[in-house]
Order: C-alpha cells, then structure tokens, then sequence
C-alpha cells in the first residue's frame, strides 16, 4: 500500500453537513482547503478531532484569489499563517504554498508565482523538519510552461517527493470552456517528463493526485502515473455532495453511496493499490446489509 494518498479523495467543508458525512462514511481519504481549517480552529478543534480516525486528512491552498494572495506563511501580527495553521490543526498532509498563474498571464509573471509556490514550499517543508511536524507535504506541480514544470520539478526532486498535486480546475473555469483533452494532454506531458527530470522517482514518474477532478469518466483516460482524484463531482449529472442528504439519509445509505464512487475511481486508475483493499471492504460490508435485509424480511 502507497504511503500517500491513492483513490477517492472527498472534498470537505466545515459545516455540519460534511462533518455527518464524515462520521457516517468514513471516507478513507479527505481534503479541506487551508481556510475551513482555519475556521474549525477557531472553534478549538483540530484535524484529530473533528475528522474520524479511520480518515487520513489533506489540508490544501488552492482557493479562490481573494483569499489566496494574502495568506502569510507565518503569523503576520493580523492574520494566521499557513504554517500556524498546519503547526495546530496538525493534518496528515498539507499543499503548500499555492499561487495562481492563470494563462494569460505573460510568462515572466506565471514563472514568477511558480517560484513563490516552490519557494512557499521549501518554507513550509523545512519548518514541518525543524519542529519534528508529522505532517507530510504534497508538492503542487504546474503544468502551463516549459520553465515553470522544471523549477517544479527541480524543487519536487531536491526535497526528495516521489509525489505531487495537479490543480485541474483552471481546464473547467477559466472562461474557455471544458478543456478535458488538454488536461488528459498535459496530465500525459507531466508523466512524461517527470520520468527523466525528478530522479528520486528512479524509473517511474511523478505519482500525481488531481486535485479538483473526481470524475472516473476522465481518471480512466489519464496516464498510470494519476493514482488519486480529490473533489466532489464525480461527473457533470452526479456528485457524491449532491447523492448524499445527511439530514434526510441513514448512514448506511450514504455509505452505499460513496462506495459507490471509491469504486467508480478504483476502477478508472489501476495503478492505486488502495482501490482493491477498499473495494472489498465496500462489497462485505454491503453483503451483510443485504443478508440482514433479507433475514429481517
């Protein structure tokens, strides 16, 4: 089994609604973006103990702008910083560092937010070292331009990642419409040449989550090298948030229907060990459910 992230990865919020979710179903793997976790903090829970303890929990930093620029990496004296909150809230793993380089943006300025997100990284990675943090960092990797992959894959490799995040939302909302064959284009590029460029990986390329994109529908048409999808659509007329109703739903049912989607997902990425363990997990437990249905009728 991978030591990171492999399969499904449910996208999750602070609300009540996800924390029901949480509790009833367990997902194996969850991510909440920096700014939920900050406001749980603020209510004195961390990542211990308002996720369950079967769930590995991510805390990423790809948000929206206004909320994105102006995140310290410390405690500025007015807000907390990326570091604090992953010092106290204390995820299994945490994306750091994110900044947007939208494609039209000239190269000079995309090239220069990538070198902030890898400089951010260092940051974060080196103080999760220095204070003995048992957080583990994913990388981001960028994919629009040939300068922006290499320092990408430079830093990736000198911090000895075998690992990195794809943030795919930028192919569905940048006003140009579904772009799924780049994505599919690039997704292939960045396995490609990650193979020769981050030698930490020996043979293999870089193992990536996309991050944004659940949909088995295109995880099947990735290369080997994705072996997770975090979100909450699965596809355009069906995602788990929108099936699952914890305050008109039992459990069980909600269980039935995220093991719907870990199955979906295992099956479009064959590389992710974690998909067969889970799987089976899912299908005896829905045995006995039916072997209970059918006893009680």
């Amino acid at each position: 089994m991978s030591e990171y992230p492999e399969g499904a990865v449910a996208l999750v919020e602070a609300g009540r609604g996800h924390h029901d979710f949480l509790e009833a179903v367990k997902p194996r793997y969850a991510i909440m973006k920096y700014h939920h976790a900050n406001r749980l903090l603020k209510r004195g829970e961390t990542a211990e103990s308002w996720f369950p303890e079967e769930t590995t929990v991510i805390t990423s930093t790809n948000v929206i702008d206004n909320r994105n620029a102006p995140i310290p990496l410390e405690d500025n004296g007015h807000r907390r910083g990326e570091i604090d909150i992953v010092r106290e809230f204390e995820p299994d793993f945490h994306i750091p560092a994110d900044r947007s380089d939208y494609r039209d943006f000239d190269d000079a300025k995309r090239y220069e937010k990538t070198k902030e997100c890898m400089t951010g990284t260092v940051t974060v990675a080196n103080h999760i070292a220095d204070h003995g943090l048992e957080t583990r960092v994913i990388p981001f990797v960028k994919t629009t331009t040939p300068a922006e992959r290499e320092l990408c894959y430079r830093t990736i490799d000198q911090l000895g990642y075998p690992y990195a995040a794809v943030y795919c939302n930028q192919y569905f909302n940048d006003g140009r419409g579904v772009l799924i064959d780049e994505l599919l284009e690039d997704l292939e590029m960045l396995a490609r040449e990650s193979k020769r460029a981050v030698e930490v990986t020996g043979d293999s390329p870089l193992r990536l989550l996309t991050v944004s994109l659940l949909s088995p529908n295109v995880l099947e048409r990735g290369p080997d090298a994705v072996v997770a999808g975090s979100g909450q659509m699965v596809g355009t007329e069906r995602g788990w948030r929108e099936s699952i109703k914890p305050r008109v739903q039992e459990a069980d049912e909600m269980r039935r229907v995220y093991a719907d989607v870990e199955e979906r997902v295992a099956a479009a990425l064959p590389d992710a060990s974690v998909g067969e363990e889970r799987v089976r997990d899912n299908r005896a437990e829905e045995g006995q459910e039916q072997r209970a249905d059918r006893a009680e009728s």
